[in-house]
């Protein structure tokens, strides 16, 4: 084998923030160490960017990190698909524009909005990075596709539909690594190879969007982006801290809450947040969305050696795009997450 990227899983607990919760009634608005790796948290492989008493427990903060630019193209022309830096952390979102016709509940799934995966880089200083993604597949690329993980040592850690209803169904697998950026990004792409993914990719130069952008970021807290087909995405950081085998890992590494929305015509929008929850916000949350009459699409762990383990939950709902995100935000209220506005 040309190289390998390593994971340390080791017993870590993470300090969980208190978390205080208005009374509002649901639907209101209110290991040892593996040669060619270090140990988590020390030396040359332990977290650049942190804050707090040690790399262990408390608080991380990631607010300010980096990532060579230098290293992201070396990423980029491996994977042969453009990707940007947000908050520190490389994300490359994989669109399976070959996978087409896709609906649910009737509404045409664009790939910009649901049918795709994202590659996330944390930069640990160096080459070192913690990679943790997930990508959209066929049913008859899975089992290639987690073969090609196992065989360059990448962490297999979920597959699972996010949808229930989406005709035809597609897939997700989750996985990460922790070790040298080349090699895990090889690894990534050789996977990528057995499936009918076209390349290269990129984001749009000049994306547009008849969706009230300002104004959803405003209500949601967060700010917004235009990808392809004028699908608008915004990304919700959790508050606290989530170690990720042994590793602090960036809020921004596919563990936040994704929330994109697809403009359909007519003032309309089709909207899905994938709620990114500690084990404690399930039942509220899920209640008050229900209360708003969202479908529950799944319930699911994405990641393995995760603590405090969290669960997702993608949820679908269309409408006006404005009392939308009025809702998303409702859910996120019971969330310890990041949010101005």
């Amino acid at each position: 084998m040309a190289g390998h990227s390593c994971d340390i899983s080791s017993s870590t607990i993470s300090r969980r923030r208190l978390l205080t919760i208005g009374a509002g009634a649901a639907g209101g608005f209110a290991g040892a160490a593996i040669a060619g790796c270090t140990m988590p948290g020390g030396g040359l492989g332990g977290p650049t960017f942190q804050s707090g008493p040690n790399a262990r427990g408390g608080f991380q903060n990631f607010e300010g990190a980096t990532f060579s630019s230098d290293l992201q193209h070396q990423i980029e022309s491996i994977i042969n698909a453009k990707g940007t830096v947000t908050n520190g952390a490389l994300q490359i979102q994989i669109d399976r524009n070959d996978i087409r016709n896709v609906e649910l509940r009737g509404v045409p799934i664009l790939p910009s909005f649901e049918i795709n995966g994202q590659l996330n880089f944390q930069s640990l200083g160096g080459t070192r990075v913690l990679m943790n993604s997930d990508l959209c597949l066929e049913r008859e690329e899975i089992d290639p596709f987690i073969d090609q993980l196992l065989r360059h040592n990448i962490i297999f850690q979920a597959e699972h539909q996010h949808f229930y209803d989406f005709v035809p169904i597609v897939f997700f697998i989750h996985f990460r690594a922790l070790g040298d950026a080349i090699t895990i990004a090889r690894g990534v792409k050789a996977a990528l190879n057995v499936t009918s993914t076209p390349f290269p990719q990129a984001p749009p130069k000049h994306p547009h969007t008849p969706l009230p952008v300002a104004e959803i970021g405003k209500i949601i807290g967060v700010t917004p982006t235009v990808g392809a087909n004028g699908v608008v995405s915004l990304q919700v950081p959790r508050a606290d801290t989530i170690m990720l085998g042994g590793q602090p890992a960036n809020p921004y590494l596919n563990i936040m809450t994704p929330i994109d929305f697809e403009p359909l015509g007519d003032g309309r929008a089709a909207a899905v947040p994938d709620f990114g929850m500690i084990a404690s916000e399930i039942q509220r949350v899920v209640a008050r969305m229900r209360g708003f009459g969202w479908d529950i699409g799944c319930l699911y762990n994405q990641e393995t050696a995760e603590e405090p383990q969290l669960f997702f939950s993608h949820q679908f709902k269309v409408g006006n795009p404005i009392q939308l995100a009025h809702e998303i935000r409702a859910g996120l209220e019971l969330m310890d997450v990041k949010l101005g506005g």
